[in-house]
Protein backbone atom coordinates (compact mmCIF):
# COMPACT_ATOMS: atom_id res chain seq x y z
CA UNK A 1 0.00 0.00 0.00
CA UNK A 2 1.63 3.44 -0.97
CA UNK A 3 2.34 5.81 1.42
CA UNK A 4 0.60 9.43 0.78
CA UNK A 5 0.68 12.79 2.42
CA UNK A 6 -1.95 11.14 4.75
CA UNK A 7 -1.07 7.42 5.48
CA UNK A 8 -0.89 6.21 8.66
CA UNK A 9 3.26 5.63 9.30
CA UNK A 10 2.76 2.43 11.43
CA UNK A 11 -0.35 3.17 12.46
CA UNK A 12 0.18 6.84 13.51
CA UNK A 13 -1.96 9.81 11.92
CA UNK A 14 -0.29 11.62 9.86
CA UNK A 15 -1.47 14.18 8.14
CA UNK A 16 1.41 15.79 5.37
CA UNK A 17 -0.50 18.18 3.97
CA UNK A 18 -2.51 20.92 6.60
CA UNK A 19 -5.74 21.15 5.45
CA UNK A 20 -7.64 24.20 6.21
CA UNK A 21 -10.93 25.22 7.43
CA UNK A 22 -12.83 25.90 4.21
CA UNK A 23 -15.11 28.89 4.57
CA UNK A 24 -18.31 28.41 5.86
CA UNK A 25 -17.42 26.05 8.33
CA UNK A 26 -15.39 27.78 10.53
CA UNK A 27 -14.15 25.69 13.86
CA UNK A 28 -15.35 28.64 16.50
CA UNK A 29 -18.83 27.51 15.46
CA UNK A 30 -18.50 25.16 17.94
CA UNK A 31 -17.27 27.03 20.81
CA UNK A 32 -18.30 30.23 22.51
CA UNK A 33 -14.95 30.89 23.75
CA UNK A 34 -11.59 32.26 22.09
CA UNK A 35 -8.83 29.98 21.54
CA UNK A 36 -6.60 31.25 24.66
CA UNK A 37 -3.27 29.48 25.58
CA UNK A 38 -2.97 30.11 28.95
CA UNK A 39 -5.25 32.73 31.49
CA UNK A 40 -4.98 32.13 35.38
CA UNK A 41 -7.07 32.31 38.36
CA UNK A 42 -6.58 32.77 42.06
CA UNK A 43 -9.66 31.66 43.61
CA UNK A 44 -11.49 34.11 46.06
CA UNK A 45 -12.68 32.53 49.41
CA UNK A 46 -15.78 30.23 48.01
CA UNK A 47 -18.12 28.20 49.02
CA UNK A 48 -16.28 24.34 49.56
CA UNK A 49 -17.50 21.02 49.56
CA UNK A 50 -18.79 19.02 52.31
CA UNK A 51 -17.49 15.93 51.44
CA UNK A 52 -14.38 14.82 53.39
CA UNK A 53 -11.84 12.67 51.35
CA UNK A 54 -11.76 10.27 54.17
CA UNK A 55 -15.53 9.58 53.36
CA UNK A 56 -14.53 8.85 49.42
CA UNK A 57 -13.20 5.24 49.89
CA UNK A 58 -16.11 3.46 50.01
CA UNK A 59 -18.18 3.13 46.58
CA UNK A 60 -21.36 4.71 48.05
CA UNK A 61 -19.62 7.72 49.08
CA UNK A 62 -18.20 7.52 45.40
CA UNK A 63 -21.14 7.99 43.92
CA UNK A 64 -22.41 10.75 46.27
CA UNK A 65 -18.61 12.85 45.33
CA UNK A 66 -19.49 12.35 41.54
CA UNK A 67 -22.72 14.07 42.34
CA UNK A 68 -21.10 16.56 44.37
CA UNK A 69 -17.95 17.18 42.22
CA UNK A 70 -18.96 16.89 38.61
CA UNK A 71 -20.92 18.57 36.15
CA UNK A 72 -24.51 17.34 35.16
CA UNK A 73 -22.51 16.60 32.23
CA UNK A 74 -19.98 14.73 33.03
CA UNK A 75 -19.54 12.50 36.12
CA UNK A 76 -15.78 11.86 37.08
CA UNK A 77 -14.66 8.16 36.52
CA UNK A 78 -13.14 6.39 39.62
CA UNK A 79 -13.08 9.19 41.95
CA UNK A 80 -12.70 7.79 44.96
CA UNK A 81 -9.93 5.70 43.41
CA UNK A 82 -8.04 8.74 42.19
CA UNK A 83 -7.98 10.00 45.53
CA UNK A 84 -6.80 7.25 47.39
CA UNK A 85 -3.91 6.79 44.38
CA UNK A 86 -3.24 10.31 45.25
CA UNK A 87 -3.74 10.35 49.22
CA UNK A 88 -0.01 9.21 50.20
CA UNK A 89 1.44 11.90 48.16
CA UNK A 90 2.59 15.74 49.55
CA UNK A 91 0.69 17.02 46.48
CA UNK A 92 2.66 20.49 46.54
CA UNK A 93 2.47 20.47 42.57
CA UNK A 94 -0.55 18.90 40.73
CA UNK A 95 -1.02 18.57 36.86
CA UNK A 96 -3.98 17.41 35.30
CA UNK A 97 -3.41 16.75 31.46
CA UNK A 98 -6.91 15.92 30.76
CA UNK A 99 -9.17 19.11 32.85
CA UNK A 100 -12.56 18.61 31.23
CA UNK A 101 -14.87 19.90 33.88
CA UNK A 102 -12.25 19.69 36.98
CA UNK A 103 -13.87 16.99 38.69
CA UNK A 104 -11.39 15.24 39.95
CA UNK A 105 -9.25 18.59 40.26
CA UNK A 106 -12.28 19.68 42.40
CA UNK A 107 -12.09 16.44 44.97
CA UNK A 108 -7.87 16.76 44.63
CA UNK A 109 -7.46 20.06 45.26
CA UNK A 110 -9.84 19.85 48.57
CA UNK A 111 -8.31 16.21 49.76
CA UNK A 112 -4.67 18.58 49.70
CA UNK A 113 -4.66 21.82 51.06
CA UNK A 114 -1.04 21.91 50.84
CA UNK A 115 -1.06 22.03 46.93
CA UNK A 116 0.64 25.43 45.93
CA UNK A 117 0.79 25.12 42.58
CA UNK A 118 -2.23 23.21 40.10
CA UNK A 119 -2.19 23.29 36.49
CA UNK A 120 -5.06 21.94 34.04
CA UNK A 121 -4.48 21.37 30.31
CA UNK A 122 -7.12 20.45 28.01
CA UNK A 123 -7.72 20.96 24.32
CA UNK A 124 -11.11 21.82 24.69
CA UNK A 125 -11.96 25.63 25.31
CA UNK A 126 -15.33 24.75 26.22
CA UNK A 127 -13.69 22.44 28.96
CA UNK A 128 -11.94 25.77 30.52
CA UNK A 129 -15.07 27.43 30.17
CA UNK A 130 -16.28 24.94 32.95
CA UNK A 131 -13.30 24.09 34.83
CA UNK A 132 -12.89 27.87 35.25
CA UNK A 133 -16.69 27.96 37.29
CA UNK A 134 -16.24 24.62 39.19
CA UNK A 135 -12.66 25.98 40.60
CA UNK A 136 -14.31 28.82 41.64
CA UNK A 137 -16.33 26.68 43.86
CA UNK A 138 -13.42 25.67 46.07
CA UNK A 139 -11.33 27.65 48.95
CA UNK A 140 -7.73 27.47 47.43
CA UNK A 141 -6.59 31.21 49.25
CA UNK A 142 -2.80 29.76 48.75
CA UNK A 143 -3.26 27.66 45.32
CA UNK A 144 -1.69 29.05 42.11
CA UNK A 145 -4.02 28.06 39.43
CA UNK A 146 -2.59 27.89 35.90
CA UNK A 147 -5.40 26.65 32.99
CA UNK A 148 -3.33 26.24 29.59
CA UNK A 149 -5.16 25.03 26.61
CA UNK A 150 -3.16 22.55 24.29
CA UNK A 151 -2.92 18.79 24.39
CA UNK A 152 -1.28 16.98 27.47
CA UNK A 153 1.28 15.40 24.96
CA UNK A 154 2.93 18.76 24.74
CA UNK A 155 3.22 19.13 28.14
CA UNK A 156 6.58 20.08 29.08
CA UNK A 157 6.42 22.56 26.57
CA UNK A 158 3.24 24.05 28.33
CA UNK A 159 4.78 23.60 31.47
CA UNK A 160 7.19 26.51 30.63
CA UNK A 161 4.42 28.89 31.11
CA UNK A 162 4.44 28.33 34.43
CA UNK A 163 6.97 29.46 37.26
CA UNK A 164 9.08 27.02 38.89
CA UNK A 165 10.51 24.84 36.30
CA UNK A 166 7.80 22.25 36.31
CA UNK A 167 8.66 20.50 33.05
CA UNK A 168 11.96 19.04 35.19
CA UNK A 169 10.73 16.99 37.85
CA UNK A 170 9.26 19.75 39.21
CA UNK A 171 5.41 17.50 39.85
CA UNK A 172 4.13 15.47 43.01
CA UNK A 173 1.22 14.39 40.83
CA UNK A 174 -0.45 14.07 37.78
CA UNK A 175 -3.38 12.45 36.14
CA UNK A 176 -4.35 11.56 32.30
CA UNK A 177 -8.37 10.54 32.10
CA UNK A 178 -8.37 9.26 28.42
CA UNK A 179 -10.49 9.88 25.52
CA UNK A 180 -13.94 11.58 24.88
CA UNK A 181 -15.56 12.77 28.49
CA UNK A 182 -19.34 11.87 28.42
CA UNK A 183 -20.00 16.51 28.01
CA UNK A 184 -18.72 16.28 24.80
CA UNK A 185 -20.72 13.06 23.47
CA UNK A 186 -23.78 14.95 25.05
CA UNK A 187 -22.81 17.91 23.21
CA UNK A 188 -25.02 16.55 19.73
CA UNK A 189 -23.56 19.06 17.61
CA UNK A 190 -19.91 18.30 17.84
CA UNK A 191 -20.64 15.32 16.07
CA UNK A 192 -18.99 12.59 18.40
CA UNK A 193 -21.99 10.57 18.69
CA UNK A 194 -24.06 8.26 16.43
CA UNK A 195 -27.64 8.73 18.21
CA UNK A 196 -27.51 12.64 17.42
CA UNK A 197 -27.96 13.93 13.85
CA UNK A 198 -25.20 16.44 13.35
CA UNK A 199 -21.89 17.45 11.26
CA UNK A 200 -19.11 14.97 11.44
CA UNK A 201 -16.92 17.44 12.71
CA UNK A 202 -15.33 15.36 15.89
CA UNK A 203 -12.60 18.12 16.51
CA UNK A 204 -11.82 18.18 20.62
CA UNK A 205 -9.98 21.83 20.11
CA UNK A 206 -8.86 23.96 17.43
CA UNK A 207 -5.39 22.54 16.72
CA UNK A 208 -7.16 19.60 15.41
CA UNK A 209 -6.19 20.10 11.26
CA UNK A 210 -8.89 17.97 9.66
CA UNK A 211 -12.88 17.16 10.78
CA UNK A 212 -14.27 13.62 10.19
CA UNK A 213 -16.23 14.86 7.37
CA UNK A 214 -12.85 15.78 5.56
CA UNK A 215 -11.20 12.59 6.51
CA UNK A 216 -14.61 10.50 4.89
CA UNK A 217 -14.80 12.46 1.70
CA UNK A 218 -10.85 12.46 0.87
CA UNK A 219 -8.92 10.08 1.99
CA UNK A 220 -8.81 6.68 0.02
CA UNK A 221 -10.44 3.39 0.83
CA UNK A 222 -7.10 2.23 2.20
CA UNK A 223 -6.47 5.26 4.24
CA UNK A 224 -10.20 4.27 5.64
CA UNK A 225 -10.01 1.21 5.63
CA UNK A 226 -6.72 1.31 7.92
CA UNK A 227 -7.97 3.33 10.38
CA UNK A 228 -10.70 1.29 10.80
CA UNK A 229 -8.90 -1.77 11.97
CA UNK A 230 -6.43 -0.36 13.39
CA UNK A 231 -7.72 2.78 15.41
CA UNK A 232 -11.49 1.35 15.52
CA UNK A 233 -10.39 -2.76 15.88
CA UNK A 234 -13.53 -3.13 13.22
CA UNK A 235 -13.56 -6.48 11.81
CA UNK A 236 -15.56 -5.14 8.95
CA UNK A 237 -13.25 -2.42 8.13
CA UNK A 238 -12.68 -3.63 4.58
CA UNK A 239 -16.28 -3.51 3.11
CA UNK A 240 -17.03 -0.10 5.70
CA UNK A 241 -14.45 1.40 4.05
CA UNK A 242 -15.89 0.07 0.02
CA UNK A 243 -19.15 1.10 0.96
CA UNK A 244 -18.20 4.89 2.06
CA UNK A 245 -15.94 5.01 -0.60
CA UNK A 246 -18.83 4.07 -3.40
CA UNK A 247 -21.69 6.27 -1.45
CA UNK A 248 -18.94 9.75 -1.74
CA UNK A 249 -19.11 9.54 -5.47
CA UNK A 250 -22.91 10.09 -5.33
CA UNK A 251 -22.63 12.61 -2.94
CA UNK A 252 -20.10 14.04 0.16
CA UNK A 253 -20.56 12.41 3.50
CA UNK A 254 -21.70 15.23 5.71
CA UNK A 255 -23.49 14.17 8.81
CA UNK A 256 -23.70 11.59 11.27
CA UNK A 257 -26.90 9.84 10.43
CA UNK A 258 -25.49 9.36 6.79
CA UNK A 259 -22.63 7.81 8.08
CA UNK A 260 -24.62 5.35 10.58
CA UNK A 261 -26.69 4.46 7.76
CA UNK A 262 -23.76 3.80 5.87
CA UNK A 263 -22.04 1.41 8.28
CA UNK A 264 -25.38 -0.25 8.21
CA UNK A 265 -27.30 -1.33 11.36
CA UNK A 266 -28.30 -5.13 11.20
CA UNK A 267 -25.25 -6.72 13.26
CA UNK A 268 -24.14 -6.28 16.17
CA UNK A 269 -20.66 -5.94 17.46
CA UNK A 270 -19.57 -7.99 20.57
CA UNK A 271 -17.33 -6.22 23.61
CA UNK A 272 -16.67 -8.75 26.20
CA UNK A 273 -18.56 -11.04 28.48
CA UNK A 274 -21.47 -11.15 25.23
CA UNK A 275 -21.89 -7.44 25.33
CA UNK A 276 -23.10 -6.01 22.70
CA UNK A 277 -22.34 -2.80 20.91
CA UNK A 278 -24.03 -0.65 18.27
CA UNK A 279 -22.04 -1.29 14.60
CA UNK A 280 -21.07 2.04 14.32
CA UNK A 281 -19.21 2.07 17.65
CA UNK A 282 -15.94 1.29 16.60
CA UNK A 283 -15.98 3.68 13.11
CA UNK A 284 -16.80 6.54 15.17
CA UNK A 285 -14.17 6.24 17.57
CA UNK A 286 -11.56 5.39 14.89
CA UNK A 287 -11.99 8.81 13.29
CA UNK A 288 -12.12 10.24 16.80
CA UNK A 289 -8.95 9.33 17.19
CA UNK A 290 -7.37 10.23 13.62
CA UNK A 291 -9.21 13.23 13.59
CA UNK A 292 -7.51 13.95 17.39
CA UNK A 293 -3.96 12.04 17.36
CA UNK A 294 -5.33 10.59 20.15
CA UNK A 295 -2.70 7.81 19.97
CA UNK A 296 0.25 9.55 19.11
CA UNK A 297 -0.20 12.27 21.85
CA UNK A 298 -0.52 9.55 24.29
CA UNK A 299 3.08 7.98 22.78
CA UNK A 300 4.15 11.74 23.68
CA UNK A 301 2.40 12.51 27.03
CA UNK A 302 3.21 9.58 28.84
CA UNK A 303 7.21 9.69 28.57
CA UNK A 304 6.63 13.69 29.48
CA UNK A 305 5.09 12.74 32.45
CA UNK A 306 7.65 10.74 33.93
CA UNK A 307 10.31 13.26 33.27
CA UNK A 308 8.12 15.52 34.57
CA UNK A 309 7.79 13.88 38.12
CA UNK A 310 9.47 14.86 41.05
CA UNK A 311 10.59 11.33 43.28
CA UNK A 312 7.65 9.84 44.96
CA UNK A 313 5.44 11.79 42.66
CA UNK A 314 2.79 9.85 40.96
CA UNK A 315 1.19 9.58 37.84
CA UNK A 316 -2.51 8.18 36.95
CA UNK A 317 -3.65 7.39 33.79
CA UNK A 318 -7.75 6.21 33.32
CA UNK A 319 -8.02 4.52 29.34
CA UNK A 320 -11.17 3.24 28.18
CA UNK A 321 -10.43 1.34 25.33
CA UNK A 322 -7.81 -1.81 24.43
CA UNK A 323 -5.74 0.81 22.20
CA UNK A 324 -4.94 3.67 24.66
CA UNK A 325 -4.47 0.43 27.68
CA UNK A 326 -1.89 -1.31 26.11
CA UNK A 327 0.29 1.68 25.39
CA UNK A 328 0.06 3.09 28.89
CA UNK A 329 0.60 -0.99 30.25
CA UNK A 330 3.55 -0.79 27.64
CA UNK A 331 5.30 2.40 28.90
CA UNK A 332 4.80 1.84 32.25
CA UNK A 333 5.89 -1.63 31.86
CA UNK A 334 9.29 -0.48 30.10
CA UNK A 335 9.51 2.69 32.76
CA UNK A 336 9.73 0.41 35.52
CA UNK A 337 12.37 -1.80 33.86
CA UNK A 338 10.32 -4.39 33.12
CA UNK A 339 10.74 -6.60 30.14
CA UNK A 340 7.04 -7.39 27.59
CA UNK A 341 4.62 -10.40 29.27
CA UNK A 342 5.65 -13.09 26.74
CA UNK A 343 2.40 -13.55 24.40
CA UNK A 344 1.46 -10.02 24.66
CA UNK A 345 0.88 -8.39 21.63
CA UNK A 346 0.69 -4.58 21.14
CA UNK A 347 0.75 -3.85 17.76
CA UNK A 348 3.04 -1.64 15.22
CA UNK A 349 2.22 2.26 16.37
CA UNK A 350 4.37 1.74 19.97
CA UNK A 351 7.19 3.83 19.71
CA UNK A 352 7.34 4.61 23.42
CA UNK A 353 10.24 4.79 26.32
CA UNK A 354 13.32 3.65 25.36
CA UNK A 355 14.72 0.55 26.69
CA UNK A 356 15.54 1.60 30.38
CA UNK A 357 18.79 0.69 32.00
CA UNK A 358 17.58 1.48 35.31
CA UNK A 359 14.05 1.46 36.22
CA UNK A 360 12.32 5.37 36.60
CA UNK A 361 9.32 4.45 38.12
CA UNK A 362 7.73 0.91 40.02
CA UNK A 363 4.25 0.48 39.69
CA UNK A 364 2.18 0.81 42.59
CA UNK A 365 -0.56 -1.95 41.34
CA UNK A 366 0.23 -4.51 39.11
CA UNK A 367 -3.51 -5.21 37.44
CA UNK A 368 -5.68 -2.13 36.60
CA UNK A 369 -7.93 -1.01 39.10
CA UNK A 370 -11.80 -1.02 37.78
CA UNK A 371 -15.17 0.22 38.64
CA UNK A 372 -16.88 -0.94 41.44
CA UNK A 373 -20.85 -2.51 41.05
CA UNK A 374 -22.05 0.72 42.27
CA UNK A 375 -19.85 2.65 40.29
CA UNK A 376 -21.37 1.14 36.92
CA UNK A 377 -24.95 1.53 38.59
CA UNK A 378 -24.41 5.45 38.81
CA UNK A 379 -22.20 5.82 35.49
CA UNK A 380 -22.50 2.93 33.13
CA UNK A 381 -20.23 4.86 30.69
CA UNK A 382 -17.31 3.97 33.25
CA UNK A 383 -17.63 0.20 32.58
CA UNK A 384 -14.76 0.39 30.31
CA UNK A 385 -12.19 2.35 32.35
CA UNK A 386 -8.95 1.32 34.11
CA UNK A 387 -6.65 2.95 36.07
CA UNK A 388 -2.87 2.08 35.78
CA UNK A 389 -0.55 3.67 38.34
CA UNK A 390 3.19 4.08 38.67
CA UNK A 391 5.57 5.77 41.22
CA UNK A 392 8.60 7.95 40.65
CA UNK A 393 11.58 6.74 42.62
Amino acid sequence: MACTGRMLRLGRCVVGARMQHPAGSCFSCHYRSECRSTYRLRHPPGSLHTAVASDLSSSAANSQAQQEYGAPQHIPVLLSEILEAFQPVHLKTYLDGTLGAAGHAQALLQQHPECECFVGIDVDPTAHELAAEHLKQVQLPNTQISLLQGNFGSMQQLLQQVPGNMQQGGVNGILLDLGISSMQVDQGHRGFSFSQDAPLDMRMGPSAEVSAEQILNAWSEAELGQIFREYGEERYWKGIASRLVEARQTTSIKTTSQLVSLIGGSRKSKQGAGKQIHPATRVFQALRIAVNQELQMLEQGLPAAIECLAPQGRLAVISFHSLEDRIVKKAFLKAAGKTQPAGDVYGPYLHLLEEQSTAAVKLVHKKPIRPGAEELQVNPRSRSAKLRLVEKL
